[in-house]
């Protein structure tokens, strides 16, 4: 008898662990269609992407891009920089340099000496953190930086090879201090870039330091009309997606483009406020619209236990997070971070055809004390995003229309003096209706 019970048991055994086999194969063929054609792994990473490692290169995306081929005369970038060459190259540089460069020099910024030859300047909008920087190229710490006492600096230089000097030199700077690299090039064809003059003729740039203007930084650089004598600045076409199409406020219109911050939109409880704001809620998350043109979402859900915090992953996250809002459709940098706590708060810039939207004296929502800094701000807490804020405001620029203006930036009366710290050119908004291309001058 013993030994029947036991057979049964063995026979029992088998078809669980058969039946189990068979379970796991007909899911297979629901996920994969075909097992034999498929792999699990390439599955797992599909559906969660490296979000972490797209995060570090879009942190290193810088500001703006000048360059210029040594005769003084510079070209700005803002747009595009992603995808331009000159992005490229500054990838292969900075990557081989974490593997082979040698610091030559630590020494006060010499921007006069640095901007005399063939030049890509990376500038950025903020102090980056040498601790993060080397994890956009590939590296698993930012260990070569720090170092060598890079703890933040705000622009990288680089001189590809030119004339007798075979060697390729990268400056990290910081201000008025300057860490000079360089990597020994002579054979290697992937440093080899030529930096195509700048026509006198079209509007460009000069350096304040080699044209002399002593009551601005050397770091600065200003605009010329070049010899044509014309520059041509293009209305902006602003428009809010959250009116209706003769230009209302409604809130089912407003429903219908929030939605989507919902995990389900049935559930949504919609109301207007005596104050004018749209309100949109459920348990877990608000909406609010207010009459200024600022959309704002928190998230009302319970923090999670035990889960590890990191700066990368946050940063991916709120960038997940504006890439699934398709109302966002100007081209974004980031302005500037801080960290609270166990909360990232990350703003971001717009770009409207090749300028920043310049926002100086930021941007009233609810009050004079309420104010938004810049276009989007958005707070991380362990990889997700618990508020988010932007301009509900859309801009492009009228190619059909423009006007001609003069940028010429040789008297300094009412603009300039020796408190400037920095000097940009952009579509500065006073209102949604009065948007020009305008010199910014901070102190």
């Amino acid at each position: 008898m013993p030994r029947a019970k036991y057979i049964v048991r063995r026979v029992k055994a088998f078809l669980i662990l058969a039946l189990a086999a068979l379970a796991i194969y007909q899911t297979s063929q629901l996920w994969f269609v075909n097992l034999a054609n498929r792999s699990l792994f390439l599955y797992i990473s599909a559906r969660l992407p490296a979000a972490a490692s797209d995060g570090y290169r879009a942190f290193v995306r810088p500001m703006r891009l000048i360059y210029g081929a040594g005769d003084g005369r510079f070209d700005i970038r803002y747009s595009g920089l992603m995808d331009m060459p000159p992005r490229s190259y500054f990838d292969t540089v900075l990557t081989e340099l974490f593997v082979r460069g040698t610091l030559e020099s630590r020494s006060e910024t010499d921007y006069e000496r640095i901007l005399s030859r063939p030049v890509l300047v990376f500038e950025y909008a903020f102090q980056m953190p040498g601790s993060v920087f080397p994890r956009g190229f590939d590296q698993r710490s930012g260990g070569f930086l720090t170092t060598r006492d890079i703890e933040t600096f705000n622009s990288v230089a680089i001189w590809p090879p030119y004339g007798d000097d075979d060697c390729l030199r990268v400056f990290f700077i910081d201000n008025d201090e300057t860490w000079e690299f360089s990597i020994d090039s002579a054979t290697d064809e992937r440093f080899s870039l030529h930096i195509p003059p700048v026509s006198a003729d079209l509007p460009h740039h000069v350096s304040a330091v080699l044209e002399g203007y002593t009551d601005l930084p050397p770091s600065v650089f200003v605009a010329r009309v070049g010899e044509l004598g014309q520059f041509a600045s293009y209305p902006v076409i602003v428009t809010n997606p959250y009116l209706n199409h003769i230009g209302e406020t409604l809130i089912l219109t407003i429903r219908n483009q929030v939605a989507h911050f919902f995990d389900n939109p049935v559930t949504i409880d919609s109301r207007v406020a005596a104050d004018g704001v749209f309100t949109f809620s459920n348990i877990h998350t608000t909406m609010r619209y207010f009459e200024t043109a600022v959309l704002e979402y928190i998230s009302f859900r319970p923090r999670r236990q035990n889960v590890a915090s990191s700066f990368m992953g946050d940063f991916a996250a709120a960038l997940d997070f504006i890439e699934a809002d398709d109302n966002v459709v100007n081209e974004l940098f980031l302005a500037g971070y801080e960290v609270r706590r166990s909360d990232h708060v990350f703003w971001f810039g717009y770009i409207i055809g090749n300028h920043p939207l310049l926002m100086p004296d930021g941007w009233v929502v609810s009050s004079p004390d309420d104010i938004l800094s810049a276009p989007i701000e958005v707070i991380v807490d362990q990889g997700r995003v618990v508020y988010y804020r932007r301009l509900a405001y859309n801009f492009n620029l009228d190619y059909n229309d423009h006007e001609w203006v003069t940028l010429e930036f040789d008297n300094l009366q009412g603009v300039g003096n020796e408190d400037i710290t920095n000097l940009r050119l952009g579509y500065y908004m006073r209102s949604a209706r009065y948007l020009r291309l305008e010199w910014w001058a901070t102190d």
